[in-house]
């Protein structure tokens, strides 16, 4: 199991019991801290995997209902600590026990052993490792002392360790860490263990010194770990802070931006409000890009888009993706030669390709079997993209494709259907954990999925991408105009009553009748008495009740083909994953203006 991997199957079970607070969701937290520690997960992690399941959490529940669930959502943390603490404890005693065996068979080759005289300190008799370790011959060794030989580095006082010396032959074993130094001055870190003994009839001081070298650095390699840890926790407490914050502000911003529209459309050109309206519209603007900066920090911005070459990229995470499947897995790659460029975000890319590989692994499972990573280029008719996800608005033309196929379990249609929904919760092999993140980065990236799997013949996904032909703009990002007046019913939802009153009055003023709805039920209800003369929704994405993706749903029961604006303060790659290839007609981001409205409105209405 990998950290993505717990990390969803985490936040599924915690959804899945803030849903349903059902006993057997307790015992699932527990068998998966069992799993935790099978997979060598550090505890560390453990908090940024409960973390992280209720940041999702929050993003997708109402404010007030995560606040009453409370200490409750602890309670699979609880469960699941208590059972990895269980399993970690027999795991060290089987550790310990195992390396005691190993030390008795050996001790004897693999440490240096010394023996020293109990008064002198001198040297009496050394293996064959001590003359390895120090970079010595056994006649400059023998003869010498303990101390001579070994304190050679610059942290400590020679006479410390002379003390240490003769604690251990009055009876006082000594254990402890030391900075040694070889004969050609190669400075590495030792373990000494002193202990007096009775050789013959001589008495003496038996040293065991060990080379822990590769420890101290592992344990320096695992507290800087342990840092970037703890402070990627910090980012991601701050990120859910940062991107609440956007949203609510970029919900005010609207208001204060239409209004300020609608001020300056009724004042005259010359009117002497004028100017302290246009200033109060640049600060909301400029107020805007701050929300939209602190998007970006939460995860849910807009692309960081730059010329990529997809095989370098891949090589380059290599050997983080050979550690990252399953040992029993063989991981093969086969790069096409002169691959184009394409306009991407490295860093989804690469989450992107870790994420279908640890889909693959899990497909693959204890069995063993390949998994296969090659690039390359097609030329896509609209028949081909017909077959794939997010193809409604693709252009025919050149991709370059991501292809990643396993010999795992296969899916069913049943599972392929549901492959890249965010809550498929259903519990089954290969079920292609992360890919409803992969969906939403690849329609933002503007590029498709296709898939082809069947049941014990493994699962091929191939990700397409654009090759550019001009200026890169993301998905959902193109150029809009307005023109003119505009006519027909709109129909719009939203929970707060500033924003419905402030879109109706834009809306009227262009020429739109209006109908208003508080809440998802009450948008179905009306939905249904003017299904025929309403020409659009505008949408709000998140509402207490029944939200945006559960009032479109209802909606299309009501008319398949009704064009449906979604309106949220987040970004619309947040929306991607949920929306995504269900005939989603456009999107505009709060805080949006008269004329962005318009030209929404516009491109939405306009004759295909």
């Amino acid at each position: 199991m990998t950290t993505a991997t717990a990390r969803e199957r985490y936040s599924a079970l915690l959804a899945a019991y803030f849903a349903s607070p059902d006993e057997k969701y307790l015992l699932e937290a527990a068998d998966l801290g069992r799993e935790l520690v099978r997979a060598d997960v550090p505890p560390e992690e453990i908090a940024e995997l409960h973390a992280e399941a209720v940041c999702r959490l929050a993003d997708q529940s109402p404010q007030a209902t995560l606040m009453q669930a409370g200490a409750s959502l602890s309670q699979p943390l609880m469960e699941l600590l208590i059972a990895y603490g269980l399993a970690f404890r027999e795991r060290q005693q089987r550790l310990r026990a195992s390396e005691a065996n190993y030390r008795a068979i050996f001790n004897a080759t693999n440490d240096a052993i010394i023996v020293l005289g109990a008064d002198s300190g001198a040297v009496l008799d050394a293996n064959h490792r001590t003359c390895e370790m120090f970079g010595q011959r056994r006649e400059e060794i023998l003869g010498g002392t303990f101390v001579e030989l070994v304190a050679g580095a610059e942290q400590t006082s020679i006479e410390d360790l002379a003390a240490r010396v003769r604690r251990a032959a009055s009876g006082q074993p000594q254990l402890f860490e030391w900075a040694a130094r070889d004969g050609d001055g190669r400075g590495f870190w030792v373990e000494v263990n002193l202990k007096r003994a009775v050789i013959g009839e001589t008495r003496c001081v038996l040293a065991v010194v060990r080379d822990i070298t590769s420890r101290k650095q592992a344990e320096e390699a695992r507290r800087k770990l342990e840092t970037r840890m703890q402070q990627a926790q910090k980012l991601q407490s701050l990120g859910l802070l940062a991107g609440g914050a956007a949203h609510d502000f970029n919900t005010l911003l609207t208001v204060i931006l239409g209004y300020a529209d609608l001020a300056l459309r009724d004042a005259g050109a010359d009117s002497p409000v004028c100017p302290p309206l246009r200033e109060i519209k640049k600060a909301a603007e400029r107020a805007a890009e701050l929300t939209r900066q602190l998007l970006a920090y939460s995860g849910r911005g807009h692309l960081a888009a730059q010329r990529l070459d997809l095989n370098a990229l891949i090589e380059e995470m290599a050997h983080l993706l050979k550690v990252s499947i399953s040992k029993v897995a063989a991981l093969e790659f086969d790069f096409a030669a002169d691959l184009p460029a394409i306009e991407a975000d490295p860093g989804q890319i690469r989450q992107v390709v870790m994420n279908l590989i640890t889909n693959a692994s899990e497909a693959i499972g204890e069995a063993g079997g390949t998994i296969r990573i090659a690039t390359g280029v097609v030329d896509a008719d609209r028949a081909y993209l017909s077959e794939s996800y997010l193809d409604e608005a693709l252009p025919e033309g050149r991709y370059v494709y991501l292809e990643v196929s396993d010999t795992g379990c296969g899916m069913d249609e049943q599972a392929r259907e549901r492959i890249f929904d965010p809550f498929y919760t259903t519990k089954f092999t290969g079920r292609g954990l992360g890919l409803a993140a992969v969906l939403g980065i690849v329609r933002s990236h503007g590029g498709a999925i296709k898939v082809h799997s069947q049941p014990g013949k493994g699962s091929t996904f191939r990700v397409l991408l654009p090759c550019p032909t001009g200026t890169y703009r993301p998905a959902g990002q193109g150029a809009e105009s307005h023109s003119g007046q505009a006519g027909g019913t709109i129909l719009v939802v939203d929970d707060e009553e500033s924003i419905r009153e402030l879109a109706e009055r834009l809306l009227r003023s262009a020429g739109f009748t209006v109908l208003t709805a508080a809440n998802g039920a009450e948008a179905v209800s009306i939905f249904r008495q003017h299904a025929e003369e309403i020409a659009a929704v505008l949408l709000d994405m998140t509402m207490p009740g029944m939200d945006g993706q559960a009032t479109f749903q209802e909606l299309r029961k009501v008319r398949p083909d009704v064009r449906v604006i979604l309106s949220s303060g987040y970004s619309e790659g947040d929306a991607a994953s949920r929306f995504a290839g269900k005939g989603l007609a456009g999107f505009i981001q709060k805080p949006y203006t008269y004329e962005t409205l318009m030209a929404k409105l516009t491109r939405v209405l306009s004759p295909a």
